[in-house]
């Protein structure tokens, strides 16, 4: 943390980096941040002994490692406090190491320094010294108390454990205590940014979502968002349903951000869409706003159904006005249980040609998706299949006009209640 004029301050960010606890309301006080291990100590401790003024720019270490030998690369800092080594730039939650380019190196756990080993570089027989030299990138992100360090990353790409960026409302309720959907909050309060850590991953489908501000936020209608009516002292907890342009919905910095326009997209076949669960907060910043997790006050329960990605991309070619069925079946496996399965065709481009699917738990479909007991070549989506565990085997059916854009890719996706997501990647080639 930096020591800047009016800056809010922390005691939970703070114990946040100094021990990597994910509780905002755990006790704490500066001589534990300190290290003594009491409540109290008779030196005095304050803000500013934990604090830097910047994080210098780049690196430090060698720019040249020589092969199977190991250096340490560090972070700097700017103006550090007397506890900002000791207590926070020595702990390993805190920063992220990484490399790129055409490095063969490793890096071991490491705080604020990180020791670099490189590997071995094998030259062919006759080789000019230096041919097969190596180039990259050693980087480092700090990130203190685990927030969020700036990236953006689209939300079917993350992971359970993954930190990311909320604000604090003070006096909110829990989701799994109360109705939280009453709760309201002074727009004069302080809204500090911090992070949120995913708990779990949800697809879903739904037939409708909510475009706001041209792409600052796509959401479905049941999801609620912290909302203030312009006006009106308080921000209260809305569906999109219920905006009205001219209002206001909050922001990554605890602001507040005018809605100018909201449309509504349907499709009857419906929507693949992702929600999320994070603590210890039930609400975290989507593409632009605050959102809550979507649920309810009683913890849902969920499937243990998973499938292993089915073996291998596919190219389906002809000419166009041909029928063509792939020449063997697929496979993906289900295991532990069941649960609604839903299979959905993301397709672009190719618009002359026409996928269906045909399924069965029994064996081979066949050519005409009957065999095994299967279920003839359905249309995508299909978003209710009751699948026990075992192996499901597929085929694909292309069906191409005589006319038109017979070229471009599809991805056939397979979903078990949200629990795992596997994608078949096709090539379309009729011309």
């Amino acid at each position: 943390m930096a020591t800047t004029a009016k800056q809010n301050l922390s005691l939970g960010k703070l114990r946040r980096s100094v021990d990597g606890n994910n509780s905002y309301t755990a006790p704490m006080s500066m001589s534990l941040a300190s290290g003594s291990g009491t409540s109290t100590a008779s030196t005095p401790v304050k803000m500013s002994d934990f604090s830097v003024s910047a994080v210098d720019q780049g690196v430090g270490g060698f720019t040249y490692l020589w092969e199977q030998t190991a250096e340490d690369y560090h972070v700097s800092f700017s103006n550090s406090g007397s506890l900002f080594n000791q207590r926070i730039a020595s702990r390993t939650e805190n920063f992220s190491w990484s490399f790129d380019g055409t490095l063969d190196v490793t890096i071991g756990s490491a705080d604020y320094t990180a020791q670099v080993t490189a590997g071995t570089i094998t030259n062919t027989d006759g080789a000019i010294a230096g041919t097969f030299n190596q180039s990259g990138s050693i980087m480092a992100k700090f990130a203190e108390d685990g927030q969020s360090d700036g990236t953006t990353t689209k939300v079917e790409d993350l992971n359970v454990g993954d930190k990311i960026l909320t604000v604090s409302l003070q006096g909110s309720t829990d989701e799994s205590s109360g109705d939280w959907t009453n709760d309201t909050f002074d727009k004069d309060n302080t809204f500090t940014q911090h992070s949120a850590s995913v708990q779990r991953v949800l697809y879903e489908f739904s037939n409708s979502y909510y475009n706001i501000n041209n792409g600052q936020e796509l959401i479905t209608g049941e999801h609620h968002m912290l909302y203030r009516q312009a006006g009106n002292q308080n921000w209260v907890w809305k569906t999109a349903p219920t905006f009205e342009v001219g209002d206001y919905l909050m922001g990554k910095s605890g602001n507040q951000i005018a809605i100018t326009s909201i449309n509504q997209s349907v499709d009857p076949d419906g929507y693949e869409v992702v929600q999320l669960d994070v603590e210890p907060d039930d609400f975290y910043i989507g593409k632009t706003f605050l959102v809550h997790n979507k649920g309810n006050n009683s913890e849902p329960s969920y499937p243990s159904t998973k499938f292993t990605t089915a073996p291998g991309d596919r190219t389906i070619a002809g000419d166009l006005g041909d029928t063509i069925v792939v020449d063997e079946a697929m496979t993906i496996q289900l295991a532990n249980g069941s649960g609604n399965t839903a299979i959905t065709n993301s397709q672009t481009s190719a618009g002359a040609v026409t996928l269906t699917i045909a399924l069965s738990t029994s064996g081979d479909p066949g050519t005409n998706g009957t065999g095994n007991s299967g279920t003839g070549f359905i249309s995508f989506p299909k978003n209710d299949l009751n699948f026990q565990s075992g192996t499901l085997h597929f085929r694909i059916k292309a069906v191409a006009a005589g006319s038109g854009d017979g070229t471009g890719s599809a991805t056939i996706s397979f979903t078990n209640n949200g629990v795992t997501n596997s994608d078949l990647d096709l090539t379309l080639n009729f011309t």
